[in-house]
């Protein structure tokens, strides 16, 4: 009879550990109704769960590469996933948080993005950016390749209301203007391989960022440009970059809409820029 009641104890303790996939301290999926579901298993065996007024958000660096992303979790600790959460955000296929189609994600202090020493670097990553989707990417990039970061402003600010935003560039693309910077970049000359990023309007690169390239001289170093777009992507501004970039060699650029760490990695990879 004992023996019986340890097979039948044994049983049920095989059953409750394969009723989901763990990992310990990390994510594990659910089994049956909850297939293709996710949660993130703490230490002691708890999980991150929000309440029935709101989820819980978690900044996690789930694969260990020194770079988190923002997660919602609901009140039984599921991740939501490919949905606008209940405080109406927005998050991808994978659960990260995303802002106009971009993961949002910050270091964790353990990768480059707080340990490259960057006050004799050769390499600068220069934006603008109006609604700060740009300006994510560039701190993405930043994050892999260190470098230090330049933010193109106008000296006369762009309106806040979008569509006079448009109508002013649009006039300024149409009559070639080169609206002046705020600033420019100290030390150009330091600076062997430079991004350039930038969202695309009217098909091509905001004007203000054609009075960058116009101010610097690029003959000798390496440019790489890469944009954020509503899904016109980044060819129609490439005779800008080439145009104004003179002298330089211009590495493929990319759209970087919607991208997250890996998807940057791999293409920062196949242009030589990372190993």
């Amino acid at each position: 009879m004992k023996r019986a009641v340890k097979l039948v104890m044994a049983a049920l303790l095989t059953a409750a550990i394969f009723s989901m996939t763990a990992f310990a301290a990390g994510w594990t999926t659910g089994q049956g109704e909850n297939s293709g579901r996710w949660q993130y298993e703490l230490d002691d065996g708890s999980f991150h769960a929000g309440t029935e007024s709101g989820p819980s958000w978690q900044w996690l660096d789930g694969n260990q590469d020194g770079v988190a992303e923002c997660y919602a979790f609901d009140s039984e600790g599921w991740m939501y996933a490919d949905t606008e959460t209940p405080d109406g955000y927005e998050v991808n296929g994978d659960g990260a948080w995303m802002e106009e189609g971009v993961v949002q994600a910050r270091s964790t202090g353990t990768d480059t993005a707080d340990t490259i020493d960057t006050a004799d670097s050769n390499i600068l990553i220069v934006y603008y950016s109006r609604t700060n989707t740009t300006e994510q990417a560039a701190g993405m990039i930043r994050q892999q390749v260190g470098g230090d970061l330049f933010e193109i402003q106008p000296a006369d600010p762009y309106p806040s209301s979008y569509s006079a935003t448009t109508e002013r560039a649009q006039r300024e693309i149409n009559a070639g203007t080169l609206p002046e910077l705020q600033a420019n970049v100290e030390n150009f000359d330091q600076y062997d391989t430079v991004f350039i990023g930038y969202p695309i309007w009217w098909g091509t690169t905001p004007p203000v960022v054609n009075t960058f390239m116009d101010s610097n001289d690029f003959n000798g170093k390496t440019v790489v440009p890469f944009c954020t777009s509503g899904g016109s992507g980044i060819s129609g501004s490439l005779s800008n970059i080439s145009q104004y970039c003179t002298g330089a060699t211009i590495l493929r650029g990319m759209d970087l809409t919607g991208s997250g760490f890996d998807s940057i990695s791999s293409w920062l990879s196949n242009i030589g820029i990372i190993q």
